[in-house]
């Protein structure tokens, strides 16, 4: 099985199916941070830190913005197997879906689905 989402940290890239995918630095972050947490909820501030580098003050649409465009850019549905969703009063989850097939306890999962290059 050949992965769905590959990220080359040294040339901020990501494919999608095999197919290179144009992201800005900020969105490039963003979906590492997603693809390096699958499963876990990340708050708002953590987000915020971890991307833009500085702490959270307002109350603002940026994140929201930025995940929105990410869903589209790096076409997160379903069919690709992942779902970024909010998590209320809180942040976003990037979720993994199964095939039938798969074992939803496999250890291997992001080396398989999403695969991170250092």
């Amino acid at each position: 099985m050949t992965a769905a989402y590959r990220f080359d940290s040294r040339q901020q890239t990501v494919t999608v199916r095999g197919r290179p995918v144009q992201l800005s630095g900020t969105q490039f972050r963003l979906a590492q941070l997603f693809f390096s947490n699958i499963g876990r909820v990340l708050s708002r501030d953590h987000i915020f830190a971890m991307v833009w580098g500085r702490e959270f003050r307002e109350t603002t649409r940026t994140i929201d913005s930025h995940v929105s465009r990410l869903r589209l850019a790096l076409e997160i549905e379903p069919v690709n197997h992942f779902r970024l969703q909010p998590v209320y009063k809180s942040g976003y989850r990037l979720l993994h879906l199964y095939d039938d097939g798969e074992d939803a306890g496999d250890d291997r999962l992001e080396t398989e689905h999403a695969r991170i290059a250092a």
